[in-house]
C-alpha cells in the first residue's frame, strides 16, 4: 500500500474543520438559548456584570455570562427531557396563520405537551369561576387555569395520591376549614385561589408560592428556596413553561 494513500486529502481535512466549526457553533447556539430560557423564566435571578458596562472588571474582553452561579447550580442537567421539552416548546413562536371566515373560525384545542387553554381564556373550561375568583383574588387568570391544567387537567372529580381533591386539589384541611365540598368547581376555585393567593403574598415571588401550593409552605422555608424534589420542581417549570407559551403565542 503506498504511503501517501494513509495522508489526508485536503477535502478530508476541510470537511473534518467544517464539521468542528459547526459542532462548535451548535454548543454556543444552544448555551445561548439555555440563558435565554434561564432569564426569561427565572428574572429574579442574580446577573453576572456585563464587560464594557460601567462598574464592570476593567480590561474584560467579551461578554461576561448573563448568570453568576446560578445556571450552575441549577444546570439542564438535572432537568429532565420532559421538563427540557416544554421549555424548548414554550420558546417556539406560533408561526402566521391565516385567518379563516367568522362562520368557520374556532377556539383552538391549546394542545401541547402540557396542554394550554384556549387563546381566549373566554373559551376555556369554567372560564367564568376562574375569572370571577382570580379578580377577587388579584390573580391572572392565566396562571389560575395553568395551575389547574397541572393540578387535575380540568377534572372535578381527581384525586390525587395525597388524597388532595377536585380541580385544583384542595386538601381535605383546607376543605373542613373552609367547609366546602371540594368536588364543587366553584368551592374547589374559590378555595384554591385563596390558598395560591395567600402563598403569593407570603412568598412574594411566583414560583415559590407555586412550590409552596405543591409540596406545602414549611418545605420553601425549609430550604429557603424552592425545594430539591423533582415533582416540585417539575411542577414549577411545567405552570411556567405554560404561561410562557402562552405569552408567545397571544403576543
Amino acid at each position: 500500500m503506498s504511503f501517501s494513500l494513509l495522508l489526508p486529502t485536503k477535502a478530508l481535512l476541510a470537511a473534518a474543520l467544517a464539521l468542528c466549526l459547526v459542532g462548535t457553533a451548535a454548543a454556543e447556539a444552544e448555551q445561548d438559548e439555555a440563558a435565554e430560557l434561564y432569564e426569561y423564566l427565572f428574572p429574579e435571578a442574580p446577573q453576572a456584570p456585563q464587560a464594557g458596562v460601567t462598574g464592570a472588571p476593567g480590561g474584560a474582553v467579551g461578554a461576561a455570562p448573563k448568570f453568576s452561579g446560578f445556571m450552575q447550580d441549577n444546570r439542564r442537567s438535572s432537568w429532565s427531557q420532559e421538563q427540557i421539552n416544554a421549555m424548548r416548546d414554550a420558546f417556539k413562536r406560533a408561526e402566521p396563520q391565516p385567518v379563516a371566515p367568522p362562520e368557520l373560525q374556532r377556539g383552538d384545542d391549546g394542545s401541547s405537551l402540557f396542554g394550554v387553554p384556549p387563546s381566549n381564556l373566554a373559551d376555556s373550561p369554567y372560564a367564568e369561576l376562574v375569572a370571577k375568583y382570580a379578580k377577587k383574588r388579584n390573580l391572572d387568570p392565566a396562571l389560575v387555569h395553568q395551575l389547574i391544567l397541572a393540578e387535575s387537567q380540568y377534572d372535578p372529580d381527581a384525586v390525587s395520591p395525597k388524597g388532595n381533591k377536585g380541580l385544583m386539589q384542595v386538601s381535605d384541611d383546607l376543605s373542613r376549614q373552609f367547609n366546602i365540598d371540594p368536588f364543587d368547581p366553584e368551592s374547589n376555585i374559590k378555595v384554591g385561589t385563596q390558598y395560591l393567593a395567600d402563598m403569593l403574598a407570603r412568598f412574594n415571588v411566583i414560583d415559590l408560592a407555586l412550590a409552596a401550593y405543591n409540596a406545602g409552605p414549611g418545605a420553601v422555608e425549609k430550604y429557603n428556596g424552592i425545594p430539591p424534589y423533582a415533582e416540585t420542581q417539575n411542577y414549577v417549570s411545567r405552570i411556567k413553561a405554560g404561561l410562557a407559551k402562552m405569552e408567545a403565542r397571544n403576543g
